[in-house]
């Protein structure tokens, strides 16, 4: 059954609009399991998969154009290229899947090939995400499918389990099941049913059962200043608000060294702070000098009760083009000191799974998120960027503070629960208990490698197709 024309492109921009309502500032999750329907459906109507291409951009232009509207405030007219380029993700998936469905048609599409092109729905879907998330050159894990449930705390404790990705699969093969019923293959939505069902059984037995509260607490105090001079920073620190913190963490590039190695400037900090007497971690920025044979740095300072110096950590995820020449942190690990063993993560860090999973193998005891969100990028930005925040405590099983220089500041607990935050574009401390403890849960064991299996099947299913036509 193909049909063309308006309808099918009406279908496709209802997908987008219900997409970008399971984001912020909307946050209808719910609303995912059900966004993609339309855009499948139009895509089993569509004469090819040339088609279907074209239906998969509408929807794709659509939702960016709706949830990254902001970015125009940030790169001007060149969001519009980086809409059509997320874009290009959807149009992509909605191609494979109509060459898909051709496959599974021949010879009549039985239950059991029915409940095969779902499947395979959700798989590829994954291993594009994962593709444009943390391969090509401009990695990006913004919107990913599975942060539309950060809301709906039963469905995210899956992610202890498959991670993003896999949750991810799982929305849009639901997706695809309910796109068939109206060619009565009922298998399929029957099926992801029970398992759906599943799903939200495991996710009420973890938020029962799981010790969340277990391990040492501290008082961590976060500050959250926007382009603050360090007298504005340290009075802050110092405030009545901040007393009796066993951890103290300034945002991310909250001072700007002449060096990486800049003793003077470090002994200016340990000065100023001296009357607190927590264990600080300082967002550090270092501008490129050729003429000094100075690099560009990002890392943070890590200081003890006598602000003495532990150490420090480098940034493993440059933003593209807004951090130009900075090298990437390939070997993360844990930074021991007397409060425990700590596992930074430097702000778009933390929008991918790889840091925060790399430390928990190594017995990090808790994840600290130093951020620079400049105000100017809209408080929308900031709230889409803060919601990533929790999906990585609920991969790890690891309490996360992060301290964003205009929010939202946040302490989550290892169930992705937000505990305490201060809201965008506030200046302040927030001053809340946390706790230290071992993480690890069967996604860092194991539960990662369903993204990168995901792109593998993706590949062979493009390549079936091909060879097929």
């Amino acid at each position: 059954m193909t049909r063309g024309g308006k309808p099918n492109y009406a279908l496709a921009a209802l997908s987008g609009l219900l997409l970008a309502a399971g984001y912020a500032p909307f946050n209808y999750g719910w609303l995912a399991w059900v966004a993609l329907a339309p855009l499948f459906f139009a895509v089993t109507r569509a004469p090819g998969p040339k088609a279907a291409f074209g239906l998969g951009a509408a929807a794709g232009l659509v939702f960016y154009f709706v949830s990254l509207i902001w970015m125009a405030a940030v790169v001007h007219y060149l969001a519009v290229a980086f809409w059509v380029l997320f874009a290009l993700w959807l149009a992509l998936h909605a191609a494979l899947l109509r060459a898909l469905l051709t496959l599974a048609e021949k010879g009549g599409l039985t239950a059991g090939r029915a409940l095969g092109w779902a499947a395979a729905a959700g798989l590829s879907w994954a291993g594009l995400e994962y593709f444009r998330s943390e391969i090509w050159w401009l990695e990006c894990p913004w919107l990913g499918l599975g942060y539309s449930q950060t809301y709906a705390p039963v469905f995210f404790q899956s992610l202890s389990v498959w991670g993003v990705y896999g949750l991810s699969a799982f929305i849009a093969a639901a997706n695809a099941a309910w796109a068939l019923l109206p060619r009565r293959a009922w298998l399929p939505a029957a099926l992801f049913i029970v398992f759906l069902s599943g799903l939200a059984g495991y996710g009420r037995h973890r938020l029962a059962a799981f010790p969340a509260e277990a391990g040492r607490p501290f008082k961590a105090a976060l500050v959250q200043a926007e382009r603050s001079d360090i007298n504005k920073l340290v009075r802050l620190s110092l405030a009545p608000e901040a007393a009796g913190a066993d951890l103290l963490v300034w945002p991310e590039c909250s001072v700007m060294f002449p060096a990486a190695d800049s003793p003077s400037y470090v002994s200016y900090l340990s000065k100023k702070l001296k009357p607190s007497k927590a264990e600080t971690v300082i967002g550090v920025c270092v501008n490129a000098d050729p003429a000094r044979g100075v690099r560009r740095g990002n890392f943070t300072l890590h200081l003890g009760r006598d602000k003495k110096v532990i150490g420090v950590y480098n940034k493993m995820h440059p933003v593209q083009f807004v951090e130009a020449g900075l090298s990437k942190n390939k070997t993360p690990a844990p930074l021991a000191t007397p409060l425990g063993r700590l596992a930074p993560q430097i702000c778009y860090d933390l929008a991918f799974e790889d840091g925060a999973r790399a430390m928990a193998r190594q017995g990090a005891e808790l994840l600290i998120i130093p951020t620079l969100d400049p105000l100017e990028w809209t408080l929308l930005q900031h709230r889409q960027h803060s919601d990533m925040s929790q999906a990585r405590s609920a991969e790890t099983g690891l309490w996360a503070v992060r301290a964003a220089s205009s929010g939202e500041s946040q302490v989550i607990d290892p169930l992705g629960r937000l505990r305490a935050a201060l809201p965008g574009g506030a200046e302040g401390v927030l001053l809340a208990e946390a706790r230290l403890a071992s993480g690890g849960t069967a996604y860092t064991r194991f539960g990662w490698l369903l993204g990168p299996l995901a792109l593998l099947f993706t590949l062979a299913a493009a390549a079936a197709a091909l060879i097929k036509k």
